[in-house]
């Protein structure tokens, strides 16, 4: 392997990831331009929440849902995973604290212990087919939402409205880590969560911690059918779309601000290779995500050890030479980071969520992690290629088919 193929092997994914990222600032300025606007009489929403656990911002998840300015009738689903789980005494008492002193809009609060507990599929997908089954008869649009999602006041609306455009039968918005103390394992999570929304939003992968669907495609049954076996909710939904002739699309005011720093570097590996994992058996676009993780990794880490065999040859030059390339590429990276928290700051602006906008110097803290980022999502996506099985919130899961069951839970 040359100095010089390496080298034009870094231009070139530099090129191609600045198209990406153009790609993806384009549909966000586009989208945003084209904001779809709620139609009055608003529909009946329904909002689905599941918990496995005490999530510290489940509390302030909560509030921020009593708050919502939806103009229509709306009700709140939580689906616990059992009546021993942490997440029950927070969330029953969060609840009737926010009805008693009349901070909450929904229309009505319904909380429920998770009644059977399948081999296959996750413990996520079982909630979300108990709730489905248990929908208000009026219910139109049903929202789901992550206890570690603190939304604005404009959420549902945003939300339904985007449901309610021609053709469209979910909406979602993606996340966007803001550590609150700049800890290394935060900001990599951060880094490796810009270059994930670019990924996601061309290629049509939604999130589930905020999504929409339109009530038609729950009836239709197939998506309860695929939730039956499947890891992830939010994956598994193109196919059921598809056959229902509806369409998904991204919605970037729905971005959702987490400010959570408190990950590690063993944690963010494993979460990693999850969210990995969850693409890797239900959507069609996996081989292009694992492309594009394992090739940066792969061609980042050879321009390293070219240059360490350089070395040891006795060619100094020609490693600097590669050096200086592989710098470059990542200041390029550096850049693009910088051009997509921009975007992502743009599309926040909607709904009132304010990010301080970027600056320069945040460029040597971002050269500093961005080839942990690299790395870490370089061994993920190996990771996930080669996974039989998966973690998720104390229970484990295996391969079973296109989906997978249950192995080991913990309580």
């Amino acid at each position: 392997m040359s100095v010089a193929l390496v080298g034009s092997a870094l231009l070139a994914t530099l090129v191609l990831q600045a198209l990406l990222a153009l790609g993806f600032a384009l549909v966000v300025r586009r989208r945003l331009r084209l904001r779809p606007q709620l139609a009055l009489p608003a529909p009946a929403a329904e909002v689905v929440l599941c918990l496995r656990g005490a999530d510290p911002s489940l509390p302030a998840a909560l509030a921020a849902l009593a708050a919502q300015s939806y103009p229509g009738p709306w009700r709140l689903q939580v689906v616990v995973d059992s009546l021993q789980d942490q997440a029950w005494p927070i969330a029953a008492g969060e609840i009737t604290a926010l009805e008693a002193t009349g901070r909450a809009r929904w229309q009505e609060a319904r909380l429920s212990p998770l009644a059977t507990r399948p081999e296959g599929g996750s413990l996520k997908s079982a909630s979300l087919r108990q709730a489905f089954r248990e929908l208000d008869g009026a219910t139109v649009v049903v929202a789901l939402v992550d206890a570690d999602a603190v939304v604005p006041e404009e959420w549902l609306t945003a939300l339904v409205a985007g449901c309610g455009q021609k053709g469209i039968g979910a909406v979602s918005g993606n996340r966007w880590y803001v550590p609150e103390l700049g800890r290394g394992p935060g900001l990599v999570r951060g880094i490796w969560n810009s270059a994930a929304l670019v990924l996601m939003t061309l290629l049509q992968i939604p999130w589930g911690g905020c999504l929409a669907v339109r009530r038609s495609l729950v009836d239709a049954g197939d998506w309860s059918a695929v939730l039956a076996t499947s890891f992830g909710e939010d994956t598994s939904l193109l196919e059921p779309l598809a056959r229902s002739g509806l369409r998904y699309e991204f919605r970037p005011e729905l971005l959702i601000v987490d400010r959570d720093d408190s990950i590690n570097m063993r944690s963010l590996q494993r979460w990693l290779s999850r969210q990995l994992f969850s693409v890797r058996l239900h959507h069609p676009a996996w081989p292009l995500v694992a492309l594009h993780g394992l090739g940066t990794w792969v061609l980042v880490f050879s321009a390293l050890a070219l240059a360490a065999l350089k070395l040891l040859e006795g060619q100094p030059a020609r490693a600097g030479t590669l050096l200086a390339m592989l710098l470059l590429y990542e200041l390029g990276c550096v850049a693009l980071l910088i051009v997509i928290k921009e975007e992502s700051r743009r599309a926040l602006l909607p709904l009132g969520s304010a990010l301080v906008q970027p600056q320069l110097n945040q460029a040597l803290q971002l050269l500093c992690w961005v080839p942990v980022a690299q790395w870490l999502y370089g061994v993920a996506s190996l990771r996930a290629c080669l996974a039989r099985r998966v973690e998720w919130r104390g229970v484990y899961y295996r391969l079973r088919g296109r989906g997978v069951e249950q192995l080991k839970p913990i309580d």
